[in-house]
């Protein structure tokens, strides 16, 4: 991958820096890849050409609760026994996260993804230990995810705020990612990504619609990897998470 602009490469860095400070800066950002066709539609993973280090392989609790139960007591419930049990702060995401023949078996209302290098088996103990009573069922499963940062700086007479704002007001994002956080720096914006595989043509319009807000072509708009290392290679589709290990439900 080439920068074409230095300086903008620069400034990048240090705005993509500033919301991912667990993880050295990756100062090369992506060029445009040629896109596949939209295939976000459905339970199957997307095919992207953003991989390697923006995609990692975690494992996620799939959790279903009981009728009537308080889903913020279960979140709580289950943030501080991961804390307390050492396995480490707990990410959500959407059910998408997990595989079409997962999804056949159990539609997840609540998802967790536990820290990248947790094993399936330890995520499983730590739901047998720390069930909360109020959990009906969970599943607990591989998956991949994306794990990147889309970052821009406008172009002249528009500020980083009014960048964000617009982007809100247009709803691309919102659609297209569900879940996302959105970060204000002096020089731009950032917006960081964590969840479900995105394919190459959702990951094209939340660029082209972040270059709109910010007045610069879609090019202008950067990705980038929060984690350092080489992630998942899904040039040939990447591993089969089904083979690795049969379902672990409760």
């Amino acid at each position: 991958m080439r920068v074409r602009n230095a300086v903008l490469a620069a400034v990048l860095a240090a705005i993509v820096l500033a919301v991912t400070m667990h993880a050295p800066a990756r100062p090369e950002a992506s060029s445009p890849p040629t896109a596949i066709g939209g295939d976000d539609a459905g339970d199957k993973r997307a095919t992207t050409t953003y991989d390697g280090a923006m995609v990692r392989k975690r494992t996620a609790i799939a959790v279903r609760p009981a009728k009537g139960a308080d889903r913020a007591h279960i979140r709580a419930e289950l943030t501080e026994a991961a804390l307390k049990s050492k396995v480490g702060p707990l990410g959500e995401a959407t059910f998408a996260v997990f595989s079409e023949q997962m999804l056949r078996y159990l539609v997840p209302e609540m998802t967790f993804v536990l820290p990248e290098g947790v094993p399936l088996d330890r995520g499983d103990a730590f739901m047998r230990d720390y069930q909360p009573a109020d959990v009906a069922f969970y599943v607990v499963q591989p998956v991949l995810v994306h794990d990147l940062t889309f970052a821009v700086v406008p172009a002249a007479g528009r500020t980083p705020a009014s960048v964000r704002d617009s982007q809100d007001a247009e709803g691309i994002l919102a659609d297209t990612l569900n879940r996302y956080d959105t970060t204000v720096q002096p020089a731009g914006v950032t917006v960081r990504y964590f969840g479900a595989i995105l394919s190459d043509p959702a990951i094209a319009s939340v660029r082209a619609a972040m270059g709109r807000a910010a007045g610069v072509p879609a090019d202008r708009v950067q990705v980038t990897a929060n984690e350092a290392g080489p992630g998942i290679d899904l040039s040939h589709g990447g591993p089969d998470l089904d083979a690795d290990v049969p379902h672990h439900g409760h």
